[in-house]
């Protein structure tokens, strides 16, 4: 693992598996706090019903809140000047933020104190692939973060400590 700093966001460039990607979801996760996963409410009918009520049984909020530190990359929207609505949805549990990766590889969520309002979020996270090697296909994941403070003051420790990182 690596970790890359940018201005405004950071990132793990990273070869793990879902469930060392779920570990370190969960290493990012202040106390008191919760995660919280995006999913486009206008895909849940590509879903079967299990995916649906997994996603249901842990809804939190819906709104059509963009949370990623840049803009490019807004998902079209529905009718016009009208950004599709999105389901956040918790996952606490290992094999939850598993189950949570399976419905999308490259996810966003974020980091919500209990209780609190949704704009109160402290971080958000998200995972990306770019090309390594464009004539073989592979790809290098990024798992990216916008609060630096966190991973630097509350995390990296853990990192260090349950992931193995140097």
């Amino acid at each position: 693992m690596e970790i890359i700093l940018k201005p405004s966001y950071g990132m793990i460039k990273h070869n793990e598996t879902r469930e060392n990607v779920a570990l370190l979801l969960s290493l990012l996760v202040e106390e008191n706090s919760i995660l919280l996963f995006s999913f486009y409410e206008r895909n849940m009918h590509l879903f079967g019903a299990d995916t649906q009520k997994f996603i249901s049984d842990r809804r939190v909020f819906v709104n059509s809140e963009w949370v990623l530190p840049w803009e490019e990359s807004i998902p079209h929207w529905d009718k016009p000047n009208t950004p599709p609505k999105i389901i956040w949805f918790l996952a606490t549990q290992i094999e939850d933020i598993v189950k949570a990766i399976e419905i999308d590889n490259l996810f966003r969520c974020i980091v919500i104190k209990k209780g609190e309002e949704f704009k109160q979020y402290s971080n958000v996270i998200f995972h990306q692939e770019y090309y390594s090697s464009v004539e073989e296909e592979d790809y290098d994941y990024y798992l990216g973060f916008t609060n630096k403070y966190t991973l630097l003051n509350y995390s990296l420790e853990k990192l260090k400590r349950d992931s193995g990182y140097q």
